[in-house]
């Protein structure tokens, strides 16, 4: 027979057994001796027979499947945590439902709708800019997972709810580039920024408050980028062309790209004229001439950890507690001189003020 033609009725004919049996069998239920579920297991394999998770999940209450919110499927972030996510929860035999949200609060409602209208086991939301408690509100009592969540009121994301909240320590990986920066030689450290979520909110304050510390007196000067992904802002570009500060520490690697390209155009090098920095560690940063200094997420653990994390509270009801995970200081050519030797900084997750820096 044709495989897509096998039902549940054909296995049950090919095991002499019923059909309300096989399915038993098939979902692991005690009732079913070890002998009758390995005659169904064998039948199964010998037709081809694929269960109808449509029909499965009717009588389990459950789809096998978790929804996953992410703000750009062509951010490289954004996919390397949708890998590892995939790999988890494909692990557990889970498949997942994938959206994008694309920064815009209605969008991701209606993401969260189509999830919900699918019946997914859980929900993970990737930079949402929506509030957390308004999500939970929505999706319940499905679990919910926020991976380093944008609503600008988690600014220093001092107010992330106490479970279900994964996130990278944005504000120890700032620290460690204003350090690296200061012990490089460089003084007037500039920031470039201008998303306004929580993520460029929290490093922008802790770039100003840790060269505050080290420097009393000191000030950041700060650019509002307002270009799009990989677009030079021909503005910003231009003031820092003319303003010279001795480093630029910009919101991500796309932006810190985006400038160094631009500053050529100026006759600016990097980085003997000025030095840039980035966030993130996406696959360009090592390619690009010069290569960029940068701060590296643990993005494919993110994902790992949020699959893993809704799985957890799926099975046993209740949501495990938020985690800060560690970033690293990843020292390249664009803050040193290419005869420097570039390294690596493990950055651990910082106390409020501080950070706990070891060297690698």
């Amino acid at each position: 027979m044709r495989t897509q033609h096998i039902t549940i009725a054909d296995v049950a004919r090919a095991c002499g057994v019923s059909v309300a049996t096989v399915s038993r069998a098939l979902l692991d239920y005690p009732q079913v001796n070890a002998r009758t579920r390995e005659r169904v297991v064998r039948a199964v394999r010998a037709l081809g027979y694929v269960p109808n998770r449509a029909a499965r999940s009717l009588v389990v209450r459950a789809t096998q499947t978790l929804g996953l919110l992410i703000p750009d499927a062509t951010d490289p972030i954004h996919g390397q945590l949708v890998a590892g996510f995939e790999q988890e929860a494909a692990a557990y035999g889970y498949i997942v439902i994938l959206a994008n949200g694309l920064d815009d609060p209605a969008r991701e409602r209606r993401a969260i709708e189509s999830f919900v209208m699918s019946r997914a086991d859980g929900i993970a939301l990737l930079g949402s800019v929506l509030p957390q408690r308004e999500v939970r509100r929505r999706v319940r009592p499905s679990p919910v997972v926020f991976v380093d969540g944008e609503h600008p009121g988690l600014a220093g994301y001092q107010s992330d709810l106490p479970t279900g909240c994964i996130r990278a320590d944005d504000i120890a990986g700032m620290q460690a580039v204003v350090q690296h920066l200061l012990e490089t030689g460089f003084r007037s450290i500039a920031y470039a920024g201008g998303t306004g979520n929580a993520s460029d909110l929290t490093r922008r304050e802790a770039v100003a408050k840790t060269l505050q510390r080290s420097r009393p007196g000191a000030t950041l000067r700060t650019y509002v980028w307002r270009a799009a992904d990989w677009d030079p802002d021909t503005a910003v570009v231009a003031a820092i062309a003319r303003d010279r500060p001795d480093a630029v520490i910009c919101y991500d690697d796309k932006m810190a790209l985006s400038l160094i390209d631009g500053l050529r155009t100026h006759g600016v090098r990097v980085p003997r004229d000025v030095a840039v920095v980035g966030f993130d560690d996406i696959p360009f940063a090592r390619l690009a001439n010069p290569r960029l200094t940068t701060i590296a997420q643990p993005v494919v653990d993110m994902g790992r950890q949020a699959a893993a994390m809704l799985l957890r509270a799926i099975q046993k009801g209740t949501m495990p507690r938020s985690v800060r995970l560690p970033v690293r200081l990843i020292v390249r050519e664009s803050t040193v001189h290419t005869s420097a030797r570039p390294g690596g900084r493990s950055v651990a997750p910082s106390r409020p003020g501080r950070a706990s820096v070891r060297d690698r």
